[in-house]
């Protein structure tokens, strides 16, 4: 597994991400539940509104600048950046890998596992919309939120460096909510796409054969059983050359460390790609890939 194109988010983070997560933690520790989320709902809020202001400036220099392309992606990703946690460089990433995959033809589903509100949802759904092939997208959640982490989570007593804690029931959206989004605000095809409710253990095994090929799995799970259940169940039905993504590789311990066990345990050899805010991607080799990295290993 190559890692050389990786830098840590967290270290090259902005002072203000830095003291924002140091003081949300300290406040998780000293204050009540219920006046933690009075205080963190409201500034989280602003955050958000913040960052959708500086992505709509750059939105507007990319304009001047007569990046077409550039523009099309921003646009998509400024109007999903209220519906989603992930942050406007995970959001293009995954917008740009999904393109990539259209404009490649390589064959599959584009997949989900980890819906939250929708917004990332809504994104792919948007490229897959795009491709004049059939191409239809399957979005897993248990719509109820993050379960428990386990033991496998935890190093050092944390689950990971999230700018807040990350209790059951985090994350949570509901099937109306993104229906609705999907459906009724982004009048996407109801024919392309299917939500699937329950938790990712008794529903990818009994689903994954109505999929068939896959070109991009986008995980985020967070947790290390949630992360290897979807690699387990789905990897193999991702086309040679689709993509993989791991939306939590550097913000959970849990993931990271399932999608390491994953990679060791298949001796795949790949290389891992940064997406800018703290997940990662890699590419599904084809035989000859995977047959020519060995030689250079070897």
């Amino acid at each position: 597994m190559d890692t050389s194109a990786f830098s840590d988010p967290y270290t090259d983070a902005s002072l203000f991400k830095k003291t924002a997560r140091l003081g949300l933690t300290t406040l998780h520790r000293i204050l009540p539940a219920r006046a933690y989320a009075a205080v963190y709902h409201p500034l989280f809020s602003i955050y958000q509104q913040l960052q959708r202001g500086q992505y709509r400036s750059k939105l507007n220099a990319a304009r001047r600048a007569g990046d077409q392309d550039r523009v099309t992606c921003m646009q998509r990703v400024l109007k999903v950046m209220p519906h989603s946690l992930i942050g406007s460089p995970g959001l293009e990433h995954t917008h740009d890998l999904a393109e990539q995959l259209v404009k490649q033809g390589v064959p599959g589903a584009f997949v989900e596992c980890g819906v939250a509100q929708g917004g990332c949802a809504a994104l792919i759904a948007t490229v897959a919309d795009s491709d004049p092939t059939e191409r239809t997208c399957w979005f897993f959640d248990s719509f109820e939120g993050l379960p428990d982490p386990t033991s496998d989570d935890f190093a050092d007593g944390e689950t990971g460096r999230h700018i807040r804690p990350l209790p059951k029931g985090s994350c949570l959206g509901t099937i109306e909510q993104v229906s609705g989004l999907l459906f009724d605000d982004f009048q996407l095809s109801r024919d392309k796409i299917t939500l699937v409710k329950g938790w990712f253990q008794d529903t990818l095994e009994p689903t994954r054969d109505q999929i068939e090929a896959i070109a991009l799995l986008r995980v985020d799970g967070d947790w290390y059983d949630s992360t290897k259940c979807c690699l387990e169940a789905l990897f193999d039905q991702v086309s040679p050359g689709g993509q993989i993504i791991i939306d939590d590789y550097c913000s959970c311990y849990g993931a990271k460390r399932a999608t390491d066990e994953f990679i060791a345990n298949r001796d795949l050899q790949v290389k891992l790609l940064p997406d800018g805010r703290g997940g990662c991607s890699f590419q599904k080799p084809t035989n000859q890939d995977q047959a020519m990295l060995e030689r250079q290993v070897a």
